[in-house]
C-alpha cells in the first residue's frame, strides 16, 4: 500500500471497503487524509496539509470516479485515519500467536511498521477490541459456563462441578463456580492428611476471588484438590467452599483426622462445619 496507485473506475464491494482501503493507504503512505464528505451516496477524501488538495470521491455504486493524486504534502508521523477498529484488525494475528502482547509492543509496532505514532489509550482500546474478536467477549464466555461445567463432567466422570447463579431482575447472574476433579479426589487418598487453604484476587475483566485447597503427596509435590471462583472472599463464600470440599474428601468423620493450614477468617468458617480442636 505504500506505493499503491489509484486507478479511475475501480469498483468496491461496499462503502466500508473503500473507507478501509483509504485508511490502509493513509497509514502505509504516511498521508494525513480526511473524510470531508461521507453520506449514503458519496465519499470524498482530501489530503490535509497539501498546498493543492487532492480528492478521492466515490459515487453511489462505490466506484472511483475522480482522482487528483498529485500532492505536495510531506509524510505525517501522526495519521488521524488510523482508527481503533482498523488497528485491532491488524493485531488479531499477533494476539493469536502471542496472547501476552503488551501495550508498548503495539505502539512500537506501529512506529516500526508504519512510521506512525499512536497514544497509549488508543493502543489499549485496539488491544481490547482485538482480544474480544480473537477470544470472544467475557460476557459471552460467562453465558457458556454451564457448557464448560458439563464438558468437565463428561471428560472427567465422577468429578464435582457446581455452578451457583443469582436471579437479578429476571436474569441469571454468575455467582460461584466450584470444581473438584475425580482424579484429584482419588489421589488425595495417597497424600498426607494435610490441606492448605488460601485465596487470591482474579485480575480479569469481572474480578472476583479464587479459593483453593492444596494437598501434599508423599513426594512433597502439590496436589490441586479443589478450587472455587467466588464473588468475594468472606465467611459465607468460604463456608460454601468447605461444605462441598468436605463432602468430596469423604465427610466430616474423615476431615476430623486432617490438618487444615490457613489464616484469618478461613478457619472460623471451617469450625462452623467441623467440630475439632484448633491448635
Amino acid at each position: 500500500m505504500t506505493d499503491f496507485s489509484w486507478d479511475l473506475g475501480t469498483y468496491f464491494t461496499y462503502k466500508e471497503a473503500f473507507k478501509d482501503a483509504i485508511r490502509t493507504y493513509a497509514v502505509h503512505s504516511g498521508r494525513n487524509l480526511k473524510l470531508v464528505k461521507n453520506d449514503n451516496s458519496r465519499v470524498r477524501v482530501r489530503y490535509i496539509g497539501a498546498q493543492e488538495q487532492c480528492e478521492l470521491p466515490s459515487t453511489s455504486c462505490w466506484q472511483l470516479r475522480k482522482l487528483n493524486d498529485v500532492h505536495t504534502c510531506a509524510r505525517q508521523f501522526k495519521v488521524d485515519l488510523l482508527s481503533t477498529k482498523w488497528l485491532s484488525g491488524r493485531l488479531e494475528t499477533s494476539l493469536s500467536q502471542n496472547s501476552k502482547l503488551r501495550i508498548n509492543d503495539v505502539r512500537n509496532k506501529t512506529v516500526r511498521k508504519w512510521n506512525t505514532s499512536i497514544s497509549k489509550s488508543k493502543a489499549q482500546r485496539a488491544m481490547a477490541m482485538a482480544l474480544k474478536n480473537v477470544q470472544g467477549s467475557f460476557q459471552e464466555q460467562y453465558k457458556r459456563i454451564y457448557d464448560y461445567a458439563h464438558e468437565l463432567m463428561r471428560e472427567n466422570p465422577g468429578s464435582t462441578v457446581k455452578v451457583k447463579v443469582e436471579d437479578m431482575n429476571g436474569f441469571k447472574v454468575f455467582n460461584r463456580f466450584y470444581v473438584c476433579l475425580k482424579a484429584c479426589k482419588d489421589s488425595f487418598i495417597s497424600c498426607r492428611p494435610i490441606i492448605a487453604l488460601d485465596g487470591c484476587f482474579l485480575k480479569g475483566f469481572y474480578g472476583g476471588e479464587l479459593l483453593t485447597a492444596i494437598g501434599r503427596d508423599p513426594n512433597d509435590q502439590m496436589l490441586p484438590l479443589a478450587y472455587d471462583v467466588v464473588e468475594v472472599e468472606c465467611k459465607d463464600s468460604w463456608t460454601w467452599f468447605f461444605q462441598l470440599l468436605i463432602e468430596d474428601v469423604g465427610g466430616v468423620h474423615v476431615c476430623e483426622g486432617i490438618t487444615f493450614m490457613s489464616d484469618q477468617q478461613k478457619i472460623y468458617s471451617l469450625l462452623s462445619i467441623v467440630d475439632f480442636v484448633c491448635l
